[in-house]
């Protein structure tokens, strides 16, 4: 019985040990050059154009210790619309232990030997993404994927893939909530702190806020808004609390405009998307944390149950102290700031006043 076993180990062993060693073929990486980009245009697929086209996406190939003649597949994919295109290059050879690095402007046509020679975009199922197409040649927000592909010529089941996508989501809204109001539009509004909370709606995630003093020597906003800021920095989300520090101190009494440029990133590199101008007034107080919190309140609530409470002298003996509470808890000014502003623009309603 021994003697059986010992040789069926060892076919086992030479059986497990081919495995080990047979050809994997070749593998492919790839990724693209950024992995930021918000906006694609629609130009850049087509790769029959290399010179126009930016860098997007870089490919790795490695090669295994056998010779080969190999292809290279592209397939563009669009969650809703399909395949938008898709191509394959004619054979090439790929030397042993060979490490090979492209890019889509390589797989291009006239790059080499890994051109994508019968590459073409797919005018069925472009033409109906064209009616969704933005007019500055943007792809529409979608999920988009980039299917690359290499595989033996002679041994079709030696293939390897790798799969990259982008979602786009083509940021284009950028709209100032508070503090002020458009500039133009209306007169503007008085802040009373120095400390106010810019608050906005957009699409986009990064933006650079800009905030100007109005000179008597401007005559219209965009002069005002190449005057020296008096802040102006990058910031992320829907919110930023004026800094107490590390920026010039708004003054009581001026007038500020401020603007926000939201930060894309395209293929073909960042682009600037500019809001509305809005401006507003810092309050002349003697007291600041006192007026603002007796003139927020007056200013900002002005539901017609409290106008009707303050014209009936509801409020004479009441002297504010400084200190506001929220759902039983003591808040900073700049909650209440941020708390009022809502209420301002609509954000929050104000269903009852009472006073105890």
């Amino acid at each position: 019985m021994k003697r059986f076993i010992l040789p069926l180990l060892g076919v086992f062993g030479l059986l497990f040990f081919g495995q080990t060693v047979r050809a994997q073929g070749p593998t492919i990486e790839a990724g693209f050059y950024s992995r930021d980009v918000q906006m694609f245009f629609m130009n850049d697929l087509d790769l029959n154009n290399p010179g126009n086209n930016p860098l997007l996406f870089w490919v790795r190939i490695r090669n295994d210790a056998r010779q080969r003649r190999v292809t290279i597949s592209l397939k563009i994919v669009s969650q809703k619309y399909g395949v938008l295109a898709e191509g394959v290059s004619t054979p090439f050879l790929l030397k042993p232990d060979t490490l090979i690095e492209l890019d889509n402007r390589k797989l291009a046509q006239g790059q080499g030997p890994f051109e994508l020679k019968d590459y073409a975009l797919n005018e069925e199922n472009l033409t109906k993404l064209r009616n969704a197409i933005l007019s500055t040649g943007l792809l529409p927000s979608d999920h988009y994927a980039f299917l690359l592909k290499i595989q033996d010529v002679q041994e079709p089941a030696v293939e390897n893939e790798k799969d990259i996508s982008l979602d786009i989501t083509n940021p284009t809204v950028v709209d100032l909530v508070s503090p002020g109001v458009s500039v133009g539009s209306a007169s503007l509004p008085t802040v009373y702190t120095r400390q106010p909370q810019f608050v906005w709606n957009s699409n986009a995630s990064t933006f650079v806020l800009t905030v100007c003093e109005k000179l008597p020597s401007d005559s219209s906003p965009e002069e005002v808004m190449e005057n020296v800021p008096r802040y102006k920095g990058v910031v992320h989300g829907n919110a930023f609390l004026y800094p107490a520090s590390g920026a010039y101190p708004l003054e009581s009494g001026k007038t500020y405009y401020w603007q926000l440029e939201a930060l894309v990133q395209t293929s073909r590199g960042s682009q600037k998307l500019k809001s509305e101008i809005w401006g507003f007034k810092i309050a002349r107080s003697e007291a600041p944390d006192r007026q603002f919190a007796e003139e927020q309140v007056r200013l900002f609530l002005q539901s017609e149950q409290l106008r009707n409470l303050l014209n009936a002298g509801a409020l004479q003996g009441y002297k504010p102290t400084g200190v506001v509470f929220v759902n039983g808890r003591p808040v900073s000014m700049e909650d209440v700031q941020m708390i009022l502003q809502k209420i301002e623009s609509g954000q929050f309603k104000v269903l009852s006043v009472e006073i105890q």
